[in-house]
C-alpha cells in the first residue's frame, strides 16, 4: 500500500487551468435581477407586451431571475458546515466564462467521522449565465489517488428564482444534514467493492455497460480498461470492484461539470452487480446538522422552486451541462 495522505488534492480534480483564489472570486460582479414584463392580450387573443412590468398582488415587481452572488453561496454553506461541527481542511475554486460560473470545491471533516482512506468532500456550483441551478453535492476521494466521485443522495439545486434567498438556508441545512448518512453508506458500498472480485470479461461487460448508462463517454472506453489492467496506483492492483471503480473514477479528473451525474450513472451500474443498495442506510442516522441550525425548512416542493415542480431537491439533468457544453 502506498503511504496515505492526509488531504485530497482539490486541484487534480477539475481543470487546472480554471483554479482561482477566493479573492477573485469575491471580485465577480453578480448579474442585477431581471423582472417579468407585463403583456396583455388584443382583441384577436395574442399576448402584446405592454411595454411596463408586471406586478404582483402587493404591487411589487414580479422577478423573473434572482442571481446570487458566488460568494453569498460559499459564506452560507461555510456557515452551515461551522454550526454542524465541520472543519474546512482544504478548498479549490473554479471560475469559468469570465466569471459566469462557479465550481468550488471543499474538504471536510467532523469529529464523529473517522476515515484513513478517503476525504469527503463538498462541491458547490453557481450561474450567471442561467446555464444551471446554484447547487451543493457531497462527494468522496481516496487519498492515495485523489479520484473525485460524487453521490446523487446528498446534493441540492435551486434555480435562481424570487424566493431563492428566503430558501437557500434551509436547503443548504437539509442537504448538509445527510452528510452523516452518506458516510456510513459510502464506506459500506467500498467495503461491498472490495469484497466483490472480478474476472477481465466481468470487467469488459461492465464497462461497456457503463458506457451505455452515461457513467462514461465513448472516447474514455479504453482509459478505463488500461487503468484496469495496470493502476497508476498499487493500492488497486487487486482483482476487485473497487479497483474498477478506481479505474473510471480516474479517467473522470478535469471535467467537474459531468462529474455528478456520471457518478450517478456509475453508482446505478456497479451497485447492482454487487446487490448494494445505498437506500437501505439512509434511515441509520439523524439529519443532526439540520437540528443545529435554527431555520425553519422549506417546504420540500419548494426546495428547487419553479412552483414546485421537482420534489425532493430532484432537477432533470437537461438543467446541467453536458460534456459539449463544459464548464
Amino acid at each position: 500500500m502506498e503511504n496515505q495522505k492526509s488531504k485530497v488534492n482539490l486541484r487534480i480534480c477539475g481543470n487546472e487551468s480554471n483554479v482561482v483564489d477566493l479573492e477573485e472570486v469575491q471580485a465577480v460582479t453578480t448579474p442585477q435581477v431581471e423582472y417579468r414584463k407585463g403583456y396583455y392580450k388584443d382583441d384577436s387573443g395574442e399576448s402584446l407586451p405592454t411595454g411596463d412590468f408586471h406586478y404582483n398582488r402587493d404591487g411589487e415587481k414580479s422577478i423573473s431571475y434572482q442571481p446570487i452572488s458566488h460568494n453569498l453561496l460559499i459564506d452560507k454553506t461555510r456557515t452551515h458546515l461551522a454550526n454542524g461541527g465541520f472543519k474546512v481542511v482544504d478548498e479549490c475554486h473554479n471560475l469559468a466564462r469570465e466569471g459566469k460560473r462557479y465550481f468550488g470545491l471543499f474538504e471536510v471533516t467532523h469529529p464523529t467521522r473517522e476515515n484513513s482512506e478517503r476525504g469527503t468532500i463538498i462541491g458547490l456550483r453557481n450561474a450567471h449565465d442561467k446555464t444551471f441551478p446554484a447547487g451543493l453535492c457531497a462527494g468522496d476521494a481516496p487519498f492515495v489517488c485523489d479520484n473525485l466521485i460524487f453521490t446523487n443522495n446528498v446534493k441540492l439545486a435551486r434555480r435562481h428564482t424570487r424566493n431563492i434567498l428566503a430558501e437557500l438556508d434551509s436547503v443548504i441545512a437539509r442537504t448538509l444534514g445527510k452528510l452523516f448518512t452518506f458516510w456510513g453508506g459510502q464506506d459500506q458500498r467500498i467495503e461491498s467493492y472490495k469484497n466483490f472480485d472480478l474476472t477481465n470479461a466481468q470487467v469488459n461487460d461492465l464497462v461497456i455497460r457503463a458506457y451505455k448508462a452515461g457513467a462514461i463517454g465513448k472516447t474514455k472506453v479504453v482509459d478505463v480498461v488500461d487503468q484496469w489492467e495496470k493502476s497508476d496506483h498499487s493500492a488497486f492492483w487487486d482483482r476487485n470492484m473497487n479497483s474498477l471503480y478506481n479505474a473510471f473514477t480516474e479517467c473522470y479528473k478535469g471535467n467537474l461539470t459531468a462529474l455528478p451525474q456520471r457518478s450517478d450513472a456509475l453508482h446505478s451500474v456497479l451497485d447492482a452487480e454487487v446487490g448494494f443498495d445505498l437506500s437501505a442506510f439512509e434511515a441509520t442516522q439523524e439529519a443532526e446538522l439540520v437540528e443545529a441550525v435554527a431555520v425553519e425548512p422549506a417546504n420540500e416542493l419548494a426546495v428547487v422552486g419553479n412552483g414546485g415542480l421537482f420534489a425532493n431537491g430532484e432537477v432533470p439533468a437537461s438543467y446541467y451541462d453536458n460534456e459539449e457544453n463544459p464548464f
